[in-house]
């Protein structure tokens, strides 16, 4: 008998199906969509194979936790799989990000700050950088060891739920980023120690998807974590607030972002803030029911 579907899998059978869809529709553009396609259905078996075998008691604390900590590797290969679609959409959108920082500036700002480079704050940097890779996991393991099972699966639902609303973001507005197309403009470069060529070369290998500007994901990702960490766990809010001041600093700093990107991910972070909580609860009411 397949068990009630938790609100984590909803959200993300939602937005497998809703890639699926767009592949289809758009399957005139892009090349491979088969093979996209096939991907996405994959993902909904395993999907559909997690929510068999946690009604089993047979999977022992292994499989628990696995079942439990699965968003991340859905998060992984969904924003993996953007790579082959989001470029195939629409035209990328960066003139226009240009010209609004422009604008409120009236520079450039990952040029003005060229005048505060110097090799030892690239690593940190690029240190700072990197930790929004760790910090969403570092807050989840604390509480998912802390047995608090109410906190630990709404957080989860509330990051998901950030996640693919940057990713939607992503789709619609595509972006590269300031790194490639104000390159021609750049008189002083990033460099560093090995540290930040590890970030800069490790990060272009692995990353499939490079149009994940708009909104700063970065930005959104981390504010949300603060908010659960203040919601939850101050004492790792207290721990992660300097880190993810200088996380952000870093996103236009290092090139990966206009600012303009920074002030929607706020913005989107905020929404999620509001909405993210009231449909977890939502979500468990009405399908308790």
């Amino acid at each position: 008998m397949i068990k009630r579907i938790p609100p984590v899998q909803w959200l993300t059978i939602i937005v497998l199906v809703g890639l699926s869809l767009l592949v289809l529709i758009f399957k005139g553009q892009i090349p491979f969509w088969h093979s996209l396609l096939l991907n996405y259905i994959i993902l909904l078996g395993l999907l559909f194979v997690l929510n068999i075998s946690s009604d089993r008691n047979v999977t022992g604390k292994v499989g628990t936790f696995f079942h439990h900590f699965s968003p991340i590797l859905f998060v992984i290969l969904i924003y993996e799989s953007l790579g082959s679609l989001i470029q195939y959409l629409h035209p990328d959108i960066d003139s226009w990000l240009i010209k609004i920082d422009f604008f409120i500036f009236g520079v450039h700002p990952t040029i003005w700050l060229e005048k505060w480079i110097s090799p030892w704050f690239t690593d940190i940097m690029s240190l700072a950088y990197i930790s929004y890779y760790f910090l969403p996991i570092i807050f989840i393991v604390v509480i998912y060891l802390q047995h608090r099972t109410w906190e630990f699966d709404e957080s989860v639902f509330i990051l998901l739920f950030s996640y693919y609303l940057s990713f939607i973001g992503y789709i619609l507005f595509p972006a590269i980023g300031p790194r490639s197309t104000l390159a021609h403009l750049y008189s002083v470069p990033l460099e560093g120690s090995f540290i930040t060529d590890f970030v800069r070369d490790g990060l272009n290998a692995l990353e499939h998807n490079k149009r994940d500007c708009m909104p700063s994901g970065h930005t959104q990702i981390v504010l949300i974590v603060l908010y659960l960490a203040n919601r939850f766990e101050k004492r790792i809010f207290y721990l992660f607030l300097p880190i993810v001041c200088c996380l952000i600093l870093s996103t236009v700093y290092l090139r990966y972002h206009y600012v303009i990107d920074l002030f929607v991910g706020t913005l989107f972070a905020i929404g999620c803030m509001i909405i993210g909580p009231r449909l977890y609860r939502y979500w468990n009411v009405e399908g308790g029911r």
